[in-house]
């Protein structure tokens, strides 16, 4: 759903229906829900009041909010049938914490999971790395790029899991290392690699303990590529 922001400085009327009866007064930066889109808007009010407000005194802002809070249906449809359209989006959750997570809508509900997981164990997340730029060069990085990374789509975070204040890094989390961690660590990673789409990138030839992605490239190839190619266009326009 669409979110919009009262962009009049003297305000809005608030209709019952397109031209019709006013039945309430919105205040400069207010901000709506957009329900229905012609030339009114049909809106819910922070106080939860529906109405119709003209179009051209609402601004569109994105949608950034929890994923967390969204409908498990609507989540488990993202992961059956992802969009080929890269979608941006802010990712905020209760166990994520560090850099701002930047990926695909349709990495949200992946990125749920995680942090229920996280949840569940204790830990924090400290993100490190989300979606990247096709050519950025990472500093620090313990691996190199990947030619098809997850990261070019939105699909995978880097990070860091804290337990208790103290940060375990990629040093600390490697796969040979897990078993001298705390309990609450390997069962995070365990989770990890028990969920059918997530992968822990200790696991992988070249070993990458601070990876989670949900392998878009080998599962959904063709979507992948679509999902590239909507960024690059994107990017170009």
């Amino acid at each position: 759903m669409k979110r919009g922001r009262v962009k009049s400085n003297s305000g809005l009327n608030l209709r019952e229906k397109p031209n019709g009866e006013k039945v309430g007064l919105l205040k400069h930066n207010d901000i709506l829900d957009i329900i229905d889109e012609v030339t009114f808007y049909r809106v819910k009010t922070s106080t939860g009041k529906l109405g119709f407000v003209h179009g051209d005194y609402v601004e569109s802002l994105p949608d950034t909010r929890q994923f967390v809070e969204t409908d498990g249906e609507k989540l488990q449809a993202s992961i059956d049938s992802p969009s080929d359209e890269f979608e941006l989006m802010e990712y905020t959750a209760s166990q994520f914490v560090g850099s701002a997570v930047k990926v695909d809508r349709d990495f949200a509900a992946h990125l749920n999971k995680v942090n229920e997981f996280a949840k569940a164990r204790d830990l924090k997340i400290y993100v490190t790395s989300s979606t990247r730029s096709i050519n950025q060069q990472v500093q620090g990085a313990i691996v190199p790029p990947a030619t098809r990374s997850c990261h070019f789509i939105g699909h995978a975070i880097d990070m860091n899991l804290m337990l208790d204040g103290k940060l375990f890094n990629s040093r600390a989390l490697r796969r040979n290392n897990i078993t001298n961690l705390p309990p609450a660590i390997g069962a995070f990673i365990d989770d990890i690699r028990a969920d059918e789409h997530l992968r822990w990138g200790g696991d992988f030839r070249t070993e990458d303990p601070v990876h989670i992605d949900d392998n878009f490239y080998h599962r959904k190839t063709l979507l992948y590529k679509a999902k590239l190619f909507s960024r690059v266009r994107q990017l170009n326009t």
